[in-house]
């Protein structure tokens, strides 16, 4: 039976030598797949087809498809076992989830176009922080980024904030929602989003809130 796995297995298994397959259309896989990846389209999935394109029965195989609500992951995994593949793995967050945790892809669309690659540093401070403490804290953006331990986002403190008394607390100061996207959003879509919104800066961050960076709207300059 074939097993469901995260990002991280899946990660696993491709840096040993597994078998990665998409099993959605030519047209979805090309802009963007996984390193490595084999394009066998449900539609397609034969035992002809997969000898073809080299998909071994004998060998560790990751099936994905494009998010965690699309099922033809679960299904291409399911008749790969029927088929009697030994091992295969239902990638089930698949493509979307891949790229959200800003982890490579290949294809035709440049990844220098991704919020991911395009993202600046941004100054961090601690949420058990002073505001006195901040004072060299601010780049060019205004902004400080709250962060834990693991880097993941609790808030954001401006600017502003170094005319309050020196010793306010970070927690008491920051503003706890700072808009964020994920690093596999382009930047024709970031543009059109934060001209929308009229977002001055947007933080880059993993599925799992870990901050990747900032962007600001100069930075999609001819973006749109």
């Amino acid at each position: 039976m074939a097993e469901q796995c995260d990002t991280a297995l899946a990660r696993r298994l491709a840096d040993d030598g597994a078998q990665i397959v998409e099993v959605l259309p030519a047209a979805s896989y090309e802009p963007a797949h996984l390193p490595g990846a084999v394009n066998v389209p449900l539609k397609d999935m034969t035992l002809a087809v997969l000898a073809e394109r080299e998909v071994l029965p004998d060998r560790p195989t990751v099936v994905y498809c494009y998010d965690h609500e699309c099922d033809l992951s679960s299904r291409a995994a399911a008749l790969l076992d029927a088929l009697g593949y030994q091992e295969v793995y239902d990638y089930v967050a698949s493509k979307t989830a891949w790229m959200a945790a800003g982890l490579p892809t290949e294809g035709t669309a440049p990844a220098s176009e991704r919020a991911g690659t395009l993202a600046r540093p941004v100054p961090t401070c601690a949420l058990d922080a002073t505001v006195g403490e901040l004072q060299d804290s601010f780049g060019d953006d205004d902004v400080c980024v709250v962060v834990d331990e693991s880097q993941t986002v609790l808030g954001v403190v401006r600017r502003d904030v170094l005319t309050l008394p020196s010793t306010t607390s970070v927690l008491a100061a920051m503003q706890p929602a700072p808009p964020s996207v994920r690093p596999s959003i382009t930047a024709a879509e970031l543009a059109r989003s934060m001209e929308k919104d009229g977002r001055s800066y947007v933080l880059v961050t993993t599925s799992l809130g870990r901050l990747m960076g900032v962007l600001v709207r100069s930075d999609l300059d001819g973006q749109h």
